[in-house]
């Protein structure tokens, strides 16, 4: 019987970019980099990874595979968007098929680019630059835990379809893989106020994370016991409110994917409180089992930043 798995296996990658032009999707869309969403418009939010099942990245639509890719561009269901695969490919239900042969690719392992040195070797404390304290104060996050590894500039480029937009005040986090190697830096682009950038993709990470595992923004010292969150200012607010060292993956594909080191012996998951949030908690849960003791947090409301907030607006209310 025909199903998604025996598709994914018949087409592969470059399989997929076929179906996905035939469905209207335009081939600017499906290249790995950051750009447009096909599916919900976003400016600078989506990238066509494609790891052999037409996979991609949304911070908005979150992650799929071909399949939910059709399904939001072309507004269809999961049994349309399966028949609307078959069709293109001239396969019929009862055929019996077979994964098309290919040649094993050599693994590519991305390093750090000269960019992403440069930025974070000219970075700056983040009390040394207005703009990312006035956010972080508007997050109820300032001052930052002592020990934080969160860097900030005072002016950094922003690029969009390879043209220059501006240049931004920004907060820096660099992004290491499970062996704490450096792999890219992750910005969040802010305006001179200290609010996130508008009508642009405030956050980017500035180059691929290709053959790294369990990256992740690991922002403050970690012990035996370290806590992983979706983003940083998420990660910082579960160690303003618990006191257990956490860091950020980021999104979360990156969540379900995390890696811990040799030395950790409890990871504490602090859950978004969303499908995409939990549904990574839990398979970053079963990813870890009988290798270290988890605990899985999840907030009464949509994140542990609004928690924070809430907390601290009721600490001055009674201060009146």
């Amino acid at each position: 019987m025909i199903d998604a798995v025996s598709i994914h296996a018949r087409l592969g990658s470059d399989g997929w970019i076929r179906v996905l032009m035939k469905c209207g999707i335009a081939q600017e869309f499906l290249k790995d980099k950051h750009g447009p969403c096909p599916i919900c418009g976003g400016k600078d939010r989506f990238r066509f990874d494609n790891r052999g099942k037409g996979t991609f990245i949304c911070n908005q639509c979150r992650a799929g595979d071909g399949f939910k890719l059709i399904m939001g561009f072309c507004r269809l269901t999961f049994k349309d968007a399966f028949h609307r695969v078959l069709e293109i490919e001239g396969i019929t239900p009862s055929q019996k098929i077979e994964p098309v042969k290919r040649e094993p690719r050599a693994l590519e392992i991305a390093e750090p680019t000269r960019r992403v040195k440069m930025l974070l070797k000219e970075s700056c404390l983040v009390e040394n630059c207005d703009a990312a304290v006035e956010y972080l104060a508007s997050r109820s996050l300032w001052p930052l835990p002592e020990g934080h590894q969160l860097r900030a500039h005072p002016s950094v480029e922003y690029w969009h379809e390879r043209q220059s937009i501006g240049r931004f005040p920004a907060l820096l986090a660099a992004v290491r893989n499970g062996d704490s190697e450096l792999v890219t830096a992750h910005v969040t682009y802010l305006t001179s106020e200290g609010a996130k950038i508008q009508n642009l993709e405030p956050r980017k990470m500035l180059s691929a994370l290709t053959g790294h595992c369990g990256c992740a923004a690991q922002l403050m010292p970690a012990n035996d016991i370290v806590g992983i969150a979706e983003g940083i200012e998420t990660a910082f607010s579960a160690t303003k409110l618990t006191g257990i060292p956490t860091w950020a993956a980021l999104n979360a594909t990156l969540l379900a994917k995390f890696e811990i080191g040799p030395d950790i012996t409890k990871l504490v998951i602090f859950a978004d409180r969303d499908v995409a949030g939990l549904e990574a908690a839990l398979m970053l849960t079963q990813k870890m089992q009988d290798k270290v003791t988890t605990e899985t947090r999840i907030p009464q409301v949509k994140d542990w930043n609004d928690v924070l907030a809430m907390q601290e607006c009721e600490k001055r209310e009674k201060a009146k």
